[in-house]
């Protein structure tokens, strides 16, 4: 039945709290201020009374749809109609992925800006678009297998290409930051399709950012927003570079060999961090090149070259790793004392950080240190390898016993530090994630939470840290969120780095007996977690091979298969 209720302003000048001519089909402070005018509320409203009177043909109706029913099996779930559609996986996405454990400190620039400038935009603009289909993908993998997700996150995706080709026309959006961001986020959507699908990434969105790099606006009002865009992309281009062992985009390099690139994003860590990155992918791609071609009779020069210039950027990553604040550095924690044995600890113990974004960037520092070891190990061996009368007689770069025992210790090192990791990512959970996860009490991560009250760490961390952490609930809800996200990357690298034809197998033999193993297995509780396909048969194997194979081989394979699909992606 109607209710008749009063009239009022617009749902605009409702929230802003001023006052409101009440104006139609928009209100004058609205047009005045070039606002949306959010419009007004009907006169009247009509009560839904059906519930009164059920049916049995719509008692039926409910079950099917597995809404909640009284007497039900299905009693105390949630109905399926209010967990589908943009209105709930949006939130869901900025909440859990675009706002909990982010900090603008260490910001790569785009999940850290995305709340401010979507929430500006019109719900049919190009971002707010790319970004729904964002979330009704990444609600789909939480909410596997429904149909009703499938069509609707693929649905808006094509809405957001053609809003976002269109809006590319008008010079003043392809200057716009929006813009770029709606790019990444559809580049985002077909990272993650590629990766489910078990297939190479296509550059189209990638490609598609790299070219607004040149025009994007760094000195209008947006020049801040504009400035963590270009860096982000310019993280994604630089970590791709490295995944494919490939130049640097032409429109990528000459910000990255510019005066601009240290200021870039202002005392920002992680874009500094880049910048170095960017010199090991430079070094990665001589590298590379030139070793294939070993009848090269200048040769050990550029082997010599090579160790020099890699003994140069691993100081410009110590010094970097010098640099960061102190309640960043991982604390070493131990099973017996300081979490629950229900979490797998490598060799007993775990490192813990402050956000899971920190953590993942002390791995990549890691990993661009391991790139290091390992082409100066890969120069070393082939110096060692020509005969001395043609060498050009130096004996300064021929490699000692001791040289290779630091050089392997430093690799072991390293490995290990990512492997205690792990724990901090995973926690306990070795099960296939579901929305349930987040409010699970069974569910333990390690953390600062993980200490008592009492121990002087914990002191010691507020002090160096001057803010107060996530709390206990959010750490929890943040890390079941893209914990397992964060470590496959970093477990992939690793094992498709022990099989690469360029050293990659002299940092293997650096390891310790069982640690590829436990890598191995590490990985596979990833793809557990989070759903991954079946790995297919590594080159060279026949595809009706037994389905009964070593956890390293199926590990491997799986690896390539994801590193295909997550060859754009930031991270390591």
């Amino acid at each position: 039945m109607p209710n008749y209720g009063r009239s009022g302003r617009c749902l605009t000048c409702k929230r802003r709290h001023v006052k409101c001519d009440e104006a139609r089909p928009t209100c004058s402070p609205c047009r005045r201020l070039g606002l949306d005018c959010g419009g007004y509320f009907k006169d009247y409203a009509f009560r839904d009374e059906n519930h009164r009177f059920p049916s049995a043909a719509r008692w039926k109706t409910l079950k099917e749809q597995g809404a909640v029913v009284w007497g039900s099996a299905a009693a105390g779930e949630p109905s399926r109609s209010l967990l589908i559609g943009a209105d709930v996986a949006l939130p869901f996405f900025l909440v859990h992925y675009a706002g909990m454990g982010r900090s603008l400190v260490v910001a790569r620039g785009f999940y850290e800006i995305l709340i401010p400038v979507s929430t500006s935009q019109p719900c049919d603009s190009p971002l707010s678009l790319a970004v729904s289909a964002v979330a009704l993908r990444i609600f789909l993998l939480w909410r596997h297998g429904d149909a009703v997700l499938v069509e609707a996150h693929f649905a808006r995706y094509i809405q957001a290409v053609a809003s976002v080709r269109a809006a590319l026309e008008r010079p003043e959006d392809r200057r716009s930051p929006a813009t770029a961001l709606a790019i990444l986020a559809l580049h985002l959507y077909e990272s993650i399709n590629a990766v489910y699908d078990a297939r190479q990434a296509k550059p189209v969105h990638h490609h598609g950012a790299l070219s607004l790099l040149p025009i994007s606006a760094l000195d209008s009002l947006d020049g801040l927003i504009s400035t963590y865009v270009k860096g982000f992309v310019l993280h994604t281009e630089i970590s791709s570079a490295l995944r494919q062992k490939r130049p640097i985009h032409p429109n990528a390099y000459s910000y990255v060999n510019s005066m601009q690139t240290s200021s870039l994003v202002p005392g920002n860590i992680s874009s500094t961090l880049d910048s170095i990155g960017a010199s090991v992918a430079e070094l990665q791609v001589d590298y590379v090149r030139e070793m294939s071609q070993s009848s090269d009779p200048l040769l050990e020069l550029q082997c010599r070259a090579w160790i020099t210039e890699a003994g140069r950027v691993d100081g410009l990553l110590r010094a970097w790793a010098r640099d960061v604040p102190d309640h960043w550095r991982p604390l070493r924690i131990t099973s017996e004392q300081d979490f629950s044995p229900s979490i797998t600890a490598y060799r007993s113990a775990c490192d813990i950080y402050p956000s899971c974004q920190i953590a993942t960037l002390w791995n990549l520092w890691r990993f661009h240190r391991l790139l290091l070891l390992k082409m100066t190990v890969g120069a070393i061996q082939r110096i060692s390898t020509l005969p001395r009368d043609e060498s050009t007689g130096d004996e300064q770069f021929v490699p000692t016993d001791m040289e290779g025992a630091i050089q392997a210790g430093s690799m072991q090192r390293l490995v290990d530090s990512i492997c205690h990791s792990v724990p901090f990512y995973l926690g306990n959970r070795t099960k296939q994630s579901s929305l349930s996860d987040f409010t699970d009490p069974e569910i333990l991560f390690p953390s600062y939470h993980s200490l008592t009250l009492g121990d002087s760490r914990i002191a010691a961390w507020h002090q160096d840290c001057g803010v107060a952490p996530l709390s206990k609930d959010e750490h929890h809800r943040h890390m079941v969120a893209y914990g397992a996200w964060h470590i496959m990357s970093p477990l992939s690298n690793l094992l498709t780095l022990f099989s690469d034809d360029h050293g990659g197998r002299c940092v293997a033999r650096c390891l310790r007996p069982g640690q590829q193993e436990w890598i191995s297995e590490q990985f596979l509780r990833v793809s557990t977690l989070i759903r991954l396909p079946a790995a297919g048969p590594l080159n060279g194997e026949n595809g009706n091979s037994p389905s009964i194979l070593s956890a390293d081989r199926t590990a491997e394979s799986l690896a390539k298969q994801v590193r295909k699909g997550a060859i754009f992606m930031s991270g390591p």
